[in-house]
């Protein structure tokens, strides 16, 4: 269970620090020439698919290792802690928002930014990456509440 514990850190490290460096990226983007902003915009989506999906998986893979192994180690018990709950409702639904809405978010945002790199900026783009932005906070914020909650709550 060490190494199951270990991917788990790890992907957590993956995630909250691809998504905290994604964030940064994208909003120094901004401030550069339209082509230049379409070059970046497909290495986020390349950040979002490699480090930030695959930190996601790894922790929610683990973490269902993790929560299944309580209860043959003899620590069935803790499954009664509220914030045990709070962490593994927490980092579930924050993994399914990366998964499942940030993932072809991030997609959609790269290939619209490979259509557009010949500097010209598509209009649908702006939108796309607002609403990856938002995406990319709430699920970010919900891992670091999944992270907290066993020692806030």
């Amino acid at each position: 269970m060490s190494f199951v514990l270990f991917a788990h850190v790890l992907g957590t490290a993956l995630w909250i620090g691809g998504g905290l460096s994604g964030l940064m990226f994208d909003a120094a983007a901004r401030s550069e020439p339209p082509a230049i902003q379409m070059r970046l915009l497909r290495v986020l989506a390349r950040l979002h698919a490699v480090v930030i999906g695959l930190g996601a998986l790894v922790v929610l893979g683990s973490g269902v290792l993790l929560t299944m192994a309580l209860d043959t180690d003899g620590l069935g018990d803790l499954m009664r802690e509220p914030k045990l709950w709070v962490m593994i409702l927490a980092g579930i639904f924050a993994a399914f928002m990366v998964l499942f809405v940030s993932l072809p978010l991030a997609s959609r945002v790269g290939a619209l930014a490979a259509a557009g790199s010949k500097g010209d900026i598509p209009p649908a783009l702006e939108a796309y990456r607002k609403r990856l932005a938002v995406v990319s906070t709430i699920s970010g914020g919900l891992a670091v509440v999944a992270l907290l909650a066993w020692y806030v709550f």
